[in-house]
């Protein structure tokens, strides 16, 4: 398949060079043949004129070198087309657009958003808000900032937002109501720079108040407002996760972290169970989610995620800052790996001088991709209150 799709840039620099050679070729061959003045034969050449080895000679050099230059052409465009496609393969395909929100005034909506990006549900999980926090340093963040986050543009005027801020029970205004920060900042424990050990304990500490939902079918531009608005009248809720893949195409599922355990529990025991759009839906708590996806994985039934997870490192064999032996090719059936992982304790040689690593292996919480997880790719104005963000989760906190 990969041959029989290769990319036309691959192509059109050799078949380019390959006519450069023969011009070449035709030119050298003809400065050969002809009369030096029109009218005398080679055998009549003057004597300092090349000799016929010589001439072949030089062509077959000049040859060669143009050889040299289309090879090197098309292994340089077919890098190129390689990278063109993986680009398009991991282009983002969410589809989500908060443009559909009118825009408003209402400092109940205002103070809710801006209160859910600094809540212990998002902010420990943003890697970009987190670097603009700094932390537990708790440094305050420009509004104008705030503003410029898709979420955020509908509110409208700029004054509304100062305003709306000035009553927060969570949040503070300084530097003149240009700025705000958290009233408490976050532990003490929480490092200034992001760390996925820190995004773990926030999310294991809100596991038995979130439940896992399948079957919200395919997305559409308002499907993660919908998917809000369903689950508001079931709140209070914390957090809402669209769960998708590592080029942010929907698997129809989401994490949902309600104010409190008895919420969970009451949406859990719902009889009859709620439906979207009048379809039946798969629902779970998150827990029991995870747990089925470690046995799962244990008795071979699907293969461990390769992605990078939280508080752990890539595939539990070597990420990035591997050693050298870690990063090694490892050419065996995936059931043995698994075995000798499951023997080391899904440890490798790096987990000896981090506990905090190893806990998270023994947790027996499998690696499972959502919207919070990052693909490395790094941050920008436009992805910042969309929802469909690695580092952001979707707010319909009530």
């Amino acid at each position: 398949m990969a041959e029989e799709q290769k990319p036309v840039a691959a192509q059109a620099p050799n078949v380019e060079a390959e006519k450069d050679v023969q011009n070449v070729l035709a030119e050298l061959k003809g400065e050969a043949e002809a009369p030096a003045n029109g009218t005398e034969s080679k055998e009549e050449a003057p004597a300092d004129k090349p000799t016929e080895d010589a001439e072949e000679a030089r062509i077959i050099a000049a040859a060669a070198k143009l050889g040299e230059q289309s090879e090197k052409a098309e292994k340089n465009a077919k890098s190129e087309g390689q990278q063109e496609y993986r680009g398009r393969r991991r282009a983002n395909q969410s589809k989500f657009d908060p443009s559909a929100q009118e825009e408003t005034d209402d400092p109940v909506e205002i103070r809710k958003q801006v209160e859910f990006y600094f809540s212990d549900s998002n902010l420990p999980m943003d890697k970009f808000l987190f670097s603009k926090v700094g932390g537990r340093q708790n440094n305050a963040v420009p509004l104008e900032l705030l503003h410029s986050f898709k979420r955020m543009r509908r509110f409208q005027p700029f004054s509304a937002i100062v305003e709306a801020l000035k009553t927060s029970e969570t949040l503070e205004l300084t530097d003149n109501d240009t700025s705000v920060r958290r009233k408490v900042p976050l532990p003490e424990s929480v490092a200034d720079i992001h760390d996925a050990s820190v995004v773990k304990v926030f999310e294991d500490k809100a596991m038995t108040r979130s439940i896992y939902a399948k079957g919200f079918g395919e997305e559409q531009p308002t499907t993660q407002l919908d998917i809000e608005a369903f689950f508001a009248s079931y709140g209070p809720i914390n957090a809402i996760r669209l769960r998708r893949t590592a080029d942010k195409h929907f698997k129809g599922s989401v994490f949902v972290e309600f104010e409190s355990e008895e919420k969970q529990k009451a949406f859990l025991e719902l009889d009859p169970k709620p439906q979207w759009k009048g379809q039946d839906l798969l629902i779970k708590s998150k827990k029991e989610y995870c747990d089925e996806k470690v046995a799962d994985i244990e008795a071979g039934r699907v293969r461990p995620s390769g992605g990078r997870g939280r508080g752990g490192h890539r595939g539990g064999r070597g990420g990035r800052g591997g050693n050298r032996r870690d990063n090694r090719r490892d050419n065996r059936d995936w059931r043995e790996r698994r075995a000798d992982d499951q023997k080391r304790g899904f440890r490798n040689d790096r987990d000896r001088d981090q506990p905090e690593r190893r806990e998270y292996h023994q947790s027996g919480v499998p690696v499972v991709q959502s919207t919070a997880e990052s693909t490395g790719q790094k941050r920008t104005r436009e992805d910042e209150a969309n929802g469909d963000h690695p580092a952001k989760k979707v707010d319909s906190k009530e």
